[in-house]
């Protein structure tokens, strides 16, 4: 996870995880992946996010929701005010011990990984993942995932995810972007 490594993921989903389990966990949380023999066929790729795997930005931003609030996963909002109409509670979807695990490895992406050097000197305690969607033509999307501050308890963190379309490896354009987003968060006030 700290440096993005596609071949372990790949070999993970492959000759650990498998097509089914894939898809569960994809569905669980509202990631199209397509149907288990779809994914059969493309497991290396779709093990990580490629292939028949679709998804949005939002959605991004739930997982890692997800993962910040101990595997809780919320509904998410698209406003802060009360016009906000999803107020579902969150739904169980990720153990405790996975979501403290990945919690940590993407601290670690932004210490030590492919986001250290766009995370570098932020005042705000950083957890994300880099991605790089790679497309049949032109340069590949740029994406990162995350949620900020680490430090923070579950109820003070706000999850985010940043694409640019065709913008190349996710280090190089989505991360910069997402400090921005955090740095202007924290000093609208929205982080602790």
């Amino acid at each position: 996870i700290t440096v993005s490594c596609n071949a372990y993921f790949a070999q993970l989903g492959v000759y650990k995880v498998g097509a089914k389990a894939l898809c569960e966990t994809a569905n669980s949380l509202g990631i199209q992946a397509g149907d288990v023999s779809e994914v059969r066929k493309m497991l290396p790729f779709a093990a990580y996010g490629q292939g028949p795997v679709v998804t949005t930005p939002f959605k991004m931003a739930r997982v890692a929701a997800t993962i910040a609030a101990g595997g809780w996963m919320p509904e998410g909002r698209w406003v802060m005010d009360a016009s906000n109409s999803r107020k579902a509670g969150p739904v169980a979807v990720l153990g405790t011990d996975s979501a403290v695990f990945l919690e940590k490895a993407m601290r670690s992406v932004v210490t030590s990984g492919t986001a250290r050097t766009a995370m570098a000197g932020i005042d705000v305690s950083v957890a994300g993942k880099t991605g790089t969607a790679q497309l049949d033509a032109g340069e590949p999307h740029s994406w990162f995932a995350g949620f900020a501050p680490y430090d923070a308890p579950v109820d003070k963190r706000m999850a985010f995810a940043v694409v640019v379309e065709h913008g190349g490896y996710g280090a190089t354009l989505a991360a910069p972007m997402a400090r921005e987003v955090i740095e202007a968060a924290e000093k609208l006030g929205i982080l602790p």
